[in-house]
């Protein structure tokens, strides 16, 4: 039985599609992360799900159930998930009362009532915290708390809007990897709004993307942001090379790519496509070879000159000029070792494993 199952969903406001899905499934115990840009259709998409959002057209189903019209049967589906939206929305009652809101709504009360309370404020690092008032909690605490009070309910559907919205690099970082160990040990069927990279790959087994309202990409969320499947996702994705290259099939079903004066073969992994492509290439993957030296076998090496450097976080951010822009990262100490400055000429070097070709 799959948890959801959406076809042919239209949402529309006013004369706006937003929303324009063909199919979507979901597993139990699946996490799939929802990535977009903004105006994508990824709330909307949730909130279709989560019952607060009636599509104009199309079918729905949610644990093995047609959404009825009626607001009595889809209330008795509402209750079997939860939805934690970017703003925390805590009432004016205590963290404990808030928490504990949910359940008291469902009937419950008691010593199993604050049992469960007491172990999710536990389980989220808010124990101490339960007789507090929302105004007094931090940015992560309030964060926490909403997570609380979503999963004390034991939902069967877990939907999750940006959970990490506003926090800082420190407390994001800190909260994702709780609450990722915390989604490994409840097998909790999640879906997930995230325009980051680390949160999708760190938290979600799938990955759909959504351009313009429209299933564009969908998978396995390693598998997507490896492969992106043309150059639109690859750019929303983040991948900062589309270099323009040439491939023409070659034996056993590898490519053969030309790129600035060198011919090297792809895999069939790297996606077979013929004529004008874009090899994709992350920043990351881009290393630096000091003009003269050689390469282990495997890699290609086009001669390049420095036109910028920027400090970009932890990595730097250096820009080249190859016969056209590309964009690697570096470590201080590789930018210190090899003089990385402008107008330095080296040589700037991939594996041909950690590229992938889109049509051009």
């Amino acid at each position: 039985m799959t948890v959801a199952l959406a076809e042919g969903l239209v949402v529309s406001h006013g004369r706006q599609r937003v929303l324009d899905l063909d199919r979507l499934s979901l597993a139990p115990g699946e996490t799939l992360a929802l990535l977009g840009p903004n105006g994508a259709g990824k709330s909307t998409l949730l909130k279709t799900l989560a019952l607060l959002e009636r599509p104009q057209q199309g079918r729905l189903e949610l644990f093995g159930t047609s959404v009825p019209a009626n607001e009595r049967g889809r209330l008795a589906l509402r209750r079997r998930l939860a939805m934690v939206f970017q703003d925390p929305l805590l009432t004016d009652r205590t963290v404990f009362e808030n928490v504990a809101l949910g359940l008291r709504l469902r009937g419950h009360g008691g010593a199993e009532l604050r049992r469960r309370v007491m172990h999710w404020l536990e389980r989220f690092g808010l124990g101490a915290l339960g007789s507090r008032h929302p105004r007094t909690l931090s940015g992560g605490e309030a964060r926490r708390a909403s997570l609380a009070r979503a999963f004390v309910l034991e939902p069967e559907l877990l939907l999750l809007d940006e959970p990490f919205a506003s926090l800082d690099v420190h407390g994001r970082e800190t909260l994702a990897l709780e609450l990722e160990l915390i989604l490994r040990e409840a097998r909790l069927t999640t879906v997930l709004v995230t325009h980051d990279r680390t949160e999708s790959l760190l938290l979600a087994d799938r990955a759909l993307v959504l351009l313009a309202g429209r299933r564009r990409q969908d998978g396995p969320a390693r598998s997507v942001f490896a492969a992106p499947a043309d150059a639109e996702v690859a750019r929303f994705l983040g991948v900062e090379n589309l270099l323009p290259a040439m491939a023409e099939p070659a034996q056993d079903g590898r490519v053969t790519v030309s790129l600035s004066g060198q011919r090297f073969l792809l895999g069939p992994a790297a996606g077979v496509v013929a004529g004008p492509v874009y090899l994709a290439v992350r920043a990351e993957d881009i290393h630096f070879v000091a003009p003269g030296s050689t390469t282990e076998e495997g890699r290609v090496r086009i001669p390049a000159r420095v036109t910028r450097v920027v400090p970009y976080g932890v990595p730097y951010r250096v820009e080249l000029e190859a016969g056209m822009l590309v964009v690697g990262l570096a470590a201080r100490h590789t930018v210190d070792r090899h003089g990385l400055v402008a107008g330095r000429e080296v040589i700037m070097s991939f594996d041909v494993g950690a590229v992938h070709l889109v049509a051009r």
